[in-house]
Parts: C-alpha cells; sequence; structure tokens
C-alpha cells in the first residue's frame, strides 16, 4: 500500500476516517485542525488515494520529575519538569488495519522528535494511550508512568535516547 505522510491540511476529507475509537475520529474531525490554527498540536497524516488512513497529534509537554520511574532518572538534572514531546493520539482507519501503518506512524513520530530534539531539548516522548492498546506501545519500549485521570487511558513513556541507540543499531547492522 502507498501512502504519503504530511501535516493535516484543511482540505482533508477526515469525516470518513473511523479506527474503531469514537473519541480519536472525533478528535480528527473537529479538534485536530482547531487545534493545529491555536498551535496546541500539529496532526500529521498518512494519506492514500487522497484518503486519510493513518494519523498522529504532536505537541510540546513536561513532564513531572516525581513521576518517572527512578532508573530513568540518573544523569538527569534535579529539574521538577523535564521537557518531553506529547504523541496526543495515534490511529488507524480500520480497512487499513494491520498493514503496519501505524508502526509507520510511530517511526515517523519518532523521526520529528528526534529531529526537533536537536533545536529545542526534549528527551522524552509521552503517550496518552488508550488501555486496549498499552502492549502494542509497550512493544516499542514505551514505559508506563504515573498520571492521568482517565481510567481508560495510560500514560507511558519512552526516553529518546533509548529510540536514537535503537536507530543508530538497526543502522549499523548488516540486515535490515
Amino acid at each position: 500500500m502507498d501512502f504519503v505522510f504530511r501535516r493535516l491540511e484543511s482540505g482533508d476529507d477526515t469525516k470518513d476516517f473511523d479506527c474503531g475509537k469514537p473519541q480519536l475520529n472525533e478528535y480528527l474531525s473537529k479538534y485536530a485542525r482547531q487545534d493545529q490554527r491555536r498551535m496546541f498540536g500539529v496532526t500529521y497524516v498518512a494519506v492514500c488515494e487522497s484518503k486519510v488512513i493513518g494519523y498522529f497529534t504532536l505537541a510540546t509537554t513536561a513532564i513531572p520529575r516525581d513521576g518517572l520511574p527512578e532508573d530513568m532518572l540518573r544523569g538527569i538534572p534535579k529539574y521538577n519538569g523535564l521537557p518531553a514531546f506529547l504523541l496526543g493520539r495515534l490511529a488507524v482507519d480500520k480497512k487499513c488495519q494491520g498493514r503496519q501503518i501505524g508502526e509507520h506512524l510511530l517511526s515517523k513520530c519518532f523521526d520529528y522528535c528526534l529531529f526537533i530534539a536537536k533545536w529545542t531539548g526534549a528527551r522524552y516522548v509521552i503517550a496518552d494511550v488508550e488501555n486496549s492498546a498499552i502492549s502494542w506501545y509497550e512493544r516499542f519500549g514505551f514505559r508506563r508512568i504515573e498520571g492521568g485521570r482517565d481510567t481508560a487511558w495510560t500514560k507511558m513513556l519512552i526516553d529518546l535516547e533509548v529510540v536514537r541507540t535503537a536507530i543508530d543499531h538497526r543502522a549499523k547492522s548488516p540486515v535490515h
């Protein structure tokens, strides 16, 4: 399946997008462009044949130091809030699920975060994860952390140094 990644545009048709999760569908169709205009987050989409087949939203945030596991704090300055990116949402249309679109979206998110971190200095990616997707995020190294008010969602985090190391290791591997 051929698709392109890009920023959500005003003319993109999002009303037929259905990932099976009403809250994620509603965000894309009603709020993503509005948040983008207000500079509260940018939504990136995977588009195939002029249809949005997947998306993720990226913003900046800070993580309270006291919410992180002790092993992640070694060598980290004693700041109360640690700079991070917020992967607010990630979803794939039901018609395209099982084709690794989500993996490509997450990979693109990591690419963007690593690039931007060179200029802004963020260290982590935090995600608001629907509980049914926890194991999917854990496959990529995300860990559960404290926080969140909604019991249907869990806060998860990955250190960008872990992502960078994995990418560097994969690049040096003779087999990709």
